[in-house]
């Protein structure tokens, strides 16, 4: 029974993982249903790119793994502690009826764990990111850069509608331009199909507004964050970069080149979230943590670098040690929240020695009052 309960806990560490990791190639859920149905991708196409998210993975990224499996473990263990155990109550003793009860609490906790997992790494990506990124050209300091303009699509879906995203991008590269605080541009954006261009359409809005077209560069393989991030490094150099997007957008991208080693800063163009958006990209912070700690992400067209391999110096050894001991104690606080049954029932302690029930005490009969009575004394 433990040995199937250690493959459960295996089994349900591996669902967060999935989870995280199906979003890589579709903005949602519902665009790989409609691409499934659609014809577009098959469910042997999504099994082959998820089998070739881990081509790039080595010694490093186990060690990122047990990391960030054992913070999930911690975290379904507290999880269970402070809020699922409440659900004991409801335990009858029925196999059945106590096998659903323990399904339903094992989804609740893979929901609030995911859930949690999420806060936790948006805000520590927040708390890297907001104090490098200006809203204003008064608050970078003066100098010259060069600038990453992330790209954007310049219609919404329906190809007519204007994209605010792309106009508040364009005018604020416009507006460190007049600052004098450019020396170049780089634009980095997708181009995958003959019909899409990004980086030529913000070259050209950036001409309409002035900006000489001898100091944009164009970058046309900025599939993702991360792809123009690393690009960066070799079109650019290792200059000060100035990052340019909406704020949401540079908190990962200046996260990315922290991770890569690009000395960065960002400049937020105007622009807010609505709903969809707001969940799309808390999601993508966990990919990105995924990406560069357990996968080792590469992009489309490059390389993030040769990587020192994980050895066994001094420095390495204790590492791995620390790893290994954090994920012993996650293991050991998480693995009791997968106890079948109510635990309050006693199932889980040893049993008491019976003890031999004293006989019972005889009633006594009560005392009947004896009725004193004078005897009269006789005249004499």
């Amino acid at each position: 029974m433990k040995g199937l309960k250690f493959l459960l806990f295996l089994f349900i560490i591996g669902i967060l993982i999935v989870l995280f990791l199906m979003p890589f190639y579709y903005s949602d859920i519902n665009t790989l249903i409609r691409d499934v149905n659609e014809g577009q991708r098959t469910f042997s196409s999504v099994w082959t790119d998820f089998k070739g998210y881990f081509k790039h993975a080595d010694g490093w990224n186990l060690l990122g793994f047990m990391f960030l499996a054992a913070s999930i473990m911690i975290m379904h263990g507290i999880v269970d502690y402070l809020v699922l155990h409440r659900l004991d109550k409801f335990y009858k003793g029925k196999f059945f009826w106590d096998g659903f009860m323990w399904f339903v609490r094992r989804q609740l906790s893979l929901i609030i764990t995911m859930i949690f997992f999420m806060f936790i790494a948006n805000l520590m990506v927040d708390f890297y990111s907001n104090i490098r990124i200006a809203s204003e050209t008064e608050e970078i300091v003066e100098g010259k850069y060069s600038i990453l303009l992330l790209g954007t699509n310049k219609f919404l879906q329906d190809g007519v509608s204007e994209n605010v995203y792309f106009t508040n991008r364009i005018n604020a590269v416009v507006e460190l331009y007049q600052a004098g605080l450019i020396t170049e541009i780089l634009i980095s954006g997708d181009n995958s199909k003959k019909d899409y261009n990004e980086p030529l359409d913000m070259k050209r809005g950036l001409m309409r507004k002035g900006i000489p077209a001898s100091i944009i560069k164009l970058d046309f393989a900025g599939f993702r964050t991360l792809d123009s991030i690393v690009r960066s490094k070799k079109l650019v150099g290792r200059k000060s970069l100035l990052v340019v997007s909406q704020g949401f957008h540079l908190q990962r991208a200046l996260f990315l080149s922290w991770y890569f080693g690009v000395d960065a800063i960002g400049y937020e163009a105007k622009g807010n979230m609505n709903f969809s958006m707001f969940i799309r990209e808390h999601l993508a912070v966990p990919k990105m943590l995924l990406d560069i700690m357990v996968l080792n992400t590469q992009p489309t067209y490059g390389s993030t670098g040769v990587r020192r391999k994980l050895n066994f110096g001094q420095k390495d050894v204790v590492l791995v040690s620390f790893i290994l001991i954090y994920f012993g104690i996650a293991f050991y606080v998480s693995y009791d929240a997968f106890d079948f049954g109510k635990k309050s029932q006693g199932n889980d302690k040893a049993p008491s020695i019976p003890v031999k029930p004293k006989a019972p005490k005889a009633k006594r009969k009560p005392q009947q009052k004896r009725k004193i009575t004078r005897s009269k004394s006789k005249k004499g």
